[in-house]
């Protein structure tokens, strides 16, 4: 692999005239073959110096004062109703400096993800602008996970299979946030059977 990542390295030296630039903290070593293959194909010479010098102003960035959040929200497809009471943990997956459990989450009337003492749709926090992270020092560039606890969800409402062993049980979700100054939004659908994730991402309100 190292032979093989000089080789394409230097062709792409050869094609741009400087050596193949990637932001890798959060990316695995299949992420970095595929987007210098990905890049040699590209016969635009000045878009990868703009790709060279966006990345030179990430790390001038100072990102405490991002303006970006992360929302999510759940809709029971089987009973064609919000997803109401479905416990959800949200995890930091990397950098590793600052990974570990963030919190429990519990889906409101509305089927939002909410803090678990804010499950009360007369709570402030039951509206549409739930934050489950909110720029600053928590809301950081990386590798993130949802939990959600489907079968606990359905099991409460009587659903369950013949031998006890559900089709879906604790189901993660792994995503990558990489621009802090943005908002995530994940809208889920979910039955026992299935849990689907829609659009993902908008632009964060000024």
């Amino acid at each position: 692999e190292v032979t093989t990542f000089a080789q394409l390295n230097q062709q792409y030296r050869i094609k741009f005239g400087f050596p193949f630039i990637l932001a890798v903290r959060n990316a695995t070593k299949h992420t970095v073959f595929s987007a210098i293959r990905g890049r040699l194909r590209d016969d635009n010479h000045s878009r990868e110096q703009e790709k060279v010098c966006a990345l030179d102003l990430l790390t001038r960035l100072d990102t405490t004062d991002a303006t970006g959040y992360l929302t999510c929200h759940v809709l029971d497809t089987a009973n064609g109703q919000h997803a109401v009471n479905m416990r959800v943990l949200l995890h930091r997956v990397s950098p590793t400096e600052h990974a570990g459990l963030l919190g429990e989450y519990w889906t409101n009337e509305n089927g939002q993800v909410v803090k678990k003492q804010d499950t009360s749709s007369s709570s402030p926090q039951s509206s549409s602008s739930v934050l489950l992270l909110q720029g600053g020092r928590e809301f950081i560039v990386g590798v993130y996970t949802l939990t959600f606890f489907v079968a606990d969800y359905f099991a409460i409402r009587g659903k369950t299979f013949f031998a006890g062993t559900p089709f879906l049980d604790e189901v993660p979700l792994r995503f990558g946030i990489d621009n802090p100054d943005q908002h995530y939004d994940l809208p889920m659908t979910v039955s026992p059977w299935s849990l689907e994730l829609l659009n993902v991402r908008k632009p964060a309100t000024p």
